[in-house]
């Protein structure tokens, strides 16, 4: 093994790309373009500051900077420092920053300008006690090596979206960084002359560990949900993207210019997920894509888990008797089980997995492997709700119910703390909500329950479209859902979503606006 293979550093990793390939464009955004060689030197340099400003091993670096080449500066000079990179979004607000600091503890703190503002406002960050901005003329210390990390140092926190709960802190090991790479390698099957236009942070890690070149899209990461079709567009001609990533949001814009304009998506493959993908998008990235467009499933905790393409999606979502949504098979590096939907903490007993493993077709996703996290940061209820713990093996709770169907297929269901317990029946969401969707006029719908004196639970669809139209949607809603209740119809003409994606529901935002 070589010295640079030795450092489990991930920054040492991705260094060796600049060796191999120093005038490879490694990154361009809006504002520059950086090749291999020169994004390694910059994050030389940025190590160097932080190292001359005190920043030690495992020391907590909180990172504000909007998905930009300054971004992958910051956050590898981080590791490269041997310090801890915690990684905000760029749709982080104060509360959240607090948090943060809170529960990273962090040492240092690096943002753009924009971001340094809120230092006026958060007592927290004021608190930290090195502050610096990013850019290309911030962090400029000496260039040194990167410090000597083993696979189990701690190397990145991030923190999961909290649409559904409070957040959590999702601390990753450089093995785990590692590990979590070669799972996307390997489903992703990215080739090295690929030019890819990622929507979110991990991918671009990915990329640079490959040698692929990441176009970062021209729009504001922090509403994914309305960015300008037509300017993406462009800019995937002009440099020549041939792969993308992103969340279905993204591409529902991509899709609808596509369709209004009569313009194809000129990529050899895309790869959409971190949301549920409805069946109308795959039909839609199908017939708009030049290639192969893909859904993957995955979690903060666990990305990938599963995948399908589109036209596989759509073709299942079409035969009869199909509930739920397809993603596909569980990839190879991940172990899959489902266990019966409970609502508290799981520990396996005497008899093992034996009294958890679901027997009527549906439970809950749990997942283990190299590339799923075993812990959080700081959170012992976290883990203790959201782990399971097998001997030396940790199994990681997705919240999310599937059933697996005779060719080994996941189809999702719902969220499991969503499922309606109805006069002694279990009604999954997703598949009313699928149903709901398929109406015209309806663009993204919910299906809740509500607490109810006889029932135990009442069924509350809520879907968004018109309110103008509502006497006209009850009667075509209740046909297309079927056998599945509705007891109560709310017509909203937004429904609360999450604000990383854009494309879940915000749960908890939703049940306030109800006052359920």
């Amino acid at each position: 093994m070589t010295g640079a293979a030795a450092n489990a550093n991930i920054a040492a990793r991705l260094a060796e790309r600049a060796v191999a390939h120093p005038r490879r464009p490694a990154v361009i955004d809006r504002k520059e373009r950086l090749d291999f060689g020169e994004l390694a030197g910059r994050v030389a340099r940025a190590g160097g500051a932080l190292r001359g400003s005190g920043v030690g091993a495992d020391d907590g670096v909180l990172i504000f900077v909007p998905m930009s080449a300054s971004l992958y500066v910051t956050l590898l000079g981080a590791l490269h420092a041997g310090g801890v990179a915690v990684f905000l979004d760029a749709w982080a607000t104060r509360a959240r920053l607090d948090a943060a600091v809170r529960i990273a503890a962090p040492c240092a703190f690096v943002g753009s300008l924009r971001a340094h503002l809120l230092r006026l406002l958060s007592g927290a960050v004021r608190a930290v006690p090195r502050h610096f901005v990013a850019g290309a003329r911030g962090l400029r210390g000496e260039p040194r090596a990167a410090e000597l990390r083993s696979g189990d140092d701690p190397a990145l926190v991030t923190f999961t979206t909290g649409s559904t709960g409070p957040p959590k802190a999702a601390m990753r090991s450089h093995g785990f960084l590692w590990a979590q790479h070669e799972a996307l390698a390997e489903h992703l099957a990215l080739r090295e002359d690929d030019i890819d236009m990622p929507t979110l942070p991990v991918f671009v890690l990915n990329n640079l560990a490959l040698g692929v070149t990441s176009v970062l899209p021209d729009f504001d990461p922090r509403r994914p949900g309305q960015v300008r079709p037509e300017r993406v567009l462009r800019q995937i001609v002009r440099e020549r993207v041939t792969t993308s990533s992103g969340s279905p949001a993204f591409y529902e814009r991509l899709a609808r210019h596509c369709e209004l304009t009569g313009a194809r998506l000129p990529l050899r493959a895309l790869f959409t997920g971190g949301a549920p993908v409805q069946p109308a998008l795959a039909r839609r990235l199908r017939d708009v894509t030049a290639g192969t467009a893909h859904v993957v499933y995955g979690s903060t905790e666990a990305e990938p888990i599963a995948g399908i393409t589109v036209d596989e999606m759509a073709s299942l979502a079409d035969a009869p008797g199909s509930e739920g949504v397809c993603v596909g098979r569980p990839v190879a590096s991940v172990r899959l089980r489902l266990v019966r939907p409970h609502d508290d903490a799981i520990v396996l007993g005497p008899g093992g997995w034996g009294e958890w493993l679901a027997t009527d077709g549906v439970g809950e996703v749990v997942v283990a492997g190299r590339h799923v996290l075993r812990g959080y940061m700081n959170d012992p209820e976290g883990e203790r709700r959201n782990k399971i713990r097998d001997g030396g093996m940790v199994w990681h709770r997705t919240g999310d119910a599937a059933r697996l169907d005779s060719d080994g297929r996941l189809w999702l269901m719902g969220r499991v703390r969503e499922r309606v317990g109805r006069s002694g029946q279990v009604w999954w969401p997703l598949p009313a909500e699928v149903r709901a969707r398929s109406v015209a006029g309806v663009t993204h719908a919910a299906y809740l329950g509500a607490p109810d004196d006889s029932m135990g639970q009442r069924t509350v669809l809520c879907v968004e479209a018109d309110p103008a139209r509502a006497a006209d949607l009850g009667d075509a809603l209740r046909r297309a859902l079927g056998d599945w209740p509705v007891d109560e119809l709310r017509v909203l003409r937004r429904i609360p979503r999450d604000p990383r994606h854009e494309s879940k529901t915000n749960t908890e935002a939703l049940r306030a606006l109800l006052g359920l």
